[in-house]
């Protein structure tokens, strides 16, 4: 009797575990209010959209929070440049302990690895302390201002310590995948040596789709993830990748960095580059290549990058420390000046979350950067080659036959 019963017991714990495991696992999707009310999913992820997803509403609830006095709630996010203290975005005081702020979904659209906005609360409170004055114990109270992360607990919401600011309809099963993704450290014992695509996948070292005459990968010889058991073979990868594909021009977007002594070495093939006066040095920030693309700084920039290859024999390989950001996005448009379609582009940029080096990049970020670029959704875009070289023409930043001359370098 009391075997059967212990077992029963069991059966019910396995039962209760999975239901449990299950329920942690369920995916969150984000709902939208026609008129914005309090509830435990907005409470914990700090925002609710309302008027058919066309608005949102930043709410701070400080017990959720456990701020015990807050005086003033700022948002610091992707879409305010992560201002600290930006009065446009202070949330009003509502209640004694509930703050919100409204504002218009364009307003929020700016995104950022992840291709979604996120956000941080910062909160200017009154903390509690104990003050000996005379031999007797006071309370006092001090102003501090504090940066909070995010205490979202539903699966993909909190990346990096910030909030996802989902939009209503998104696929939250992706979201998640892509969470984990990011959170993901891949050892060397998770790439097969012997398989040529896990040496792709693990060195970033790719032809850029569409391209015959144009690569794109890590860094050959900085040491960006010391940590890492994969970086001494990934950069020892990137330099057999150099070799067997002949490069002869190299276009750097780090910029000219020293070596550390002892623990980097300039490899005698880039030395050889180099002497022929065919490595380029830029040092492009991540604001301008995402999301100043519609500035004369950008188009410059490119245009600077399509001459060095016209006037230099490819092969050509593109790089910086990590071969994702400044790398993904300048070969993405050249990608594009020369044919290569907007599907091909975007799956190219996703790649690079193969290196497992928690460094996540979602293509939503890099379809920002176009659409600033180009002044339209690319779901609009039917022609992306037309459409990119029409953008450099109308610059001035770029001739017709410069961009004919690149089609012939890079194809």
């Amino acid at each position: 009797m009391k075997k059967t019963i212990s077992l029963i017991l069991l059966a019910f714990i396995l039962v209760f575990s999975a239901a449990a495991k299950a329920k942690q696992k369920e995916t969150y999707s984000v709902t939208v209010q026609q008129e914005f009310k309090l509830d435990k999913f907005n409470r914990q992820l700090g925002y609710q959209f309302i008027e058919d997803g066309e608005k949102l509403v930043f709410v701070f609830d400080a017990d959720k929070w456990q701020i015990q006095r807050p005086k003033r709630v700022f948002v610091s996010g992707t879409f305010n440049g992560w201002k600290k203290k930006d009065s446009v975005w202070e949330l009003s005081q509502v209640k004694e302990k509930l703050f919100e702020l409204e504002c218009a979904r364009m307003d929020i659209a700016v995104p950022g690895n992840f291709g979604y906005p996120e956000f941080k609360f910062i909160v200017v409170e009154d903390v509690e302390y104990i003050e000996t004055v005379c031999g007797k114990s006071l309370t006092r109270y001090r102003v501090e201002t504090t940066e909070l992360d995010s205490i979202a607990r539903l699966p993909g919401y909190k990346v990096e310590n910030a909030t996802l600011i989902v939009y209503p309809g998104a696929d939250a099963s992706r979201i998640v995948e892509n969470a984990d993704t990011a959170r993901t450290v891949k050892k060397l014992k998770d790439f097969d040596l012997s398989n040529e695509a896990d040496c792709a996948k693990i060195s970033n070292f790719r032809q850029v789709p569409g391209l015959s005459n144009l690569y794109r990968g890590y860094h050959p010889y900085k040491i960006s993830k010391p940590g890492y058991d994969t970086e001494k073979i990934r950069i020892k990868l990137v330099n057999d990748y150099l070799k067997k594909t002949g490069i002869k021009t190299i276009i750097t977007l780090s910029g000219d960095e020293a070596l550390v002594d002892g623990k980097e070495q300039l490899p005698v093939f880039i030395t050889d580059i180099r002497r022929n006066k065919s490595e380029l040095f830029l040092e492009p920030t991540y604001s301008m290549v995402y999301y100043q693309t519609a500035g004369r700084e950008f188009s410059d920039f490119i245009a600077q990058i399509v001459r060095y290859i016209n006037s230099h024999e490819g092969p050509y390989y593109v790089h910086g420390r990590l071969g994702n950001d400044s790398t993904g996005v300048v070969c993405a448009v050249l990608a594009a000046l020369c044919g290569t379609s907007w599907d091909e582009i975007a799956a190219d940029y996703q790649k690079s979350n193969e290196m497992g080096i928690k460094e996540f990049r979602d293509y939503k970020l890099l379809q920002y950067s176009f659409e600033r670029l180009v002044g339209i959704p690319m779901t609009e875009v039917t022609d992306l080659k037309s459409v990119m070289t029409q953008v450099f023409l109308d610059s001035k930043s770029l001739t017709k036959t410069e961009i004919e001359l690149l089609n012939q370098k890079l194809k």
